[in-house]
């Protein structure tokens, strides 16, 4: 008989996050423990044993030799915790300065010790973001509720059509997105890219060159 306990360690968290971001990166389920294993820099034997306690409470689905499946109840933590990653994130870079990478690093170990309604009210308070400083979506705090998928426009290639999903900028540079008319539901084409990252994107008929840092801040539905 499957038991479900309401706490998760640390490690446990660890893992399941790990699961889910290979999901994220378009890898498909059951996930190989040996991917899960060298993600967190652990030993084949130790993830097998970690795998079999998770699977024992009901938090992954494990098939030997195949791998592993997060079941609603190991997604639904996943989400939480990723989600007060990706947030603190966002405060760390926006409001204090932070590089993307240092953020999330930090917010790696503020992730594990924040309540749910602490990030709720994080959330509100940085305008509900829709994705961390590297340009992940941030899971609704809503378990109901489906994932957005979410790309920053540097990534999209020229060509392509897009809606913008959130814009994720500094004050100065968002005043300067939003007298641009860019703003979320808001149809956009990319039509070129410059050798340094800016794009040379389309608006309501009009072209508009944007520099890679605002590029980087204007997220879009991912396709």
């Amino acid at each position: 008989m499957v038991q479900h306990i309401e706490a998760t360690s640390e490690a446990e968290e660890m893992y399941l996050i790990t699961i889910a971001t290979a999901v994220e990166d378009g890898r498909s389920e059951p996930i190989p423990v040996s991917h899960i294993a060298k993600c967190l820099d652990v030993s084949g034997v130790s993830a097998n044993q970690m795998v079999r306690k998770l699977a024992a409470r009901g938090y992954v689905d494990y098939e030997p030799y195949r791998g592993v499946t997060l079941t609603g109840a190991g997604r639904s933590v996943a989400s939480s915790i990723l989600r007060r990653r990706r947030l603190w994130g966002v405060f760390l870079s926006q409001h204090l300065g932070l590089s993307a990478r240092r953020a999330d690093t930090i917010a790696c170990d503020l992730e594990h010790v924040t309540p749910d309604d602490v990030a709720d009210l994080l959330s509100g308070f940085l305008g509900d973001p829709m994705a961390g400083p590297r340009g992940r979506a941030i899971p609704s705090g809503d378990a109901s509720a489906p994932a957005v998928r979410v790309e920053a426009l540097s990534a999209v290639p020229a060509g392509a059509h897009r809606v913008i999903a959130a814009i994720e900028l500094a004050p100065p540079l968002a005043a300067f997105a939003a007298d641009q008319g860019l703003a979320p539901g808001v149809p956009i084409e990319v039509l070129g890219i410059g050798r340094r990252g800016e794009r040379l994107v389309s608006i309501d008929g009009s072209s508009l060159d944007l520099a890679s840092e605002l590029a980087d801040g204007i997220l879009v539905e991912a396709q």
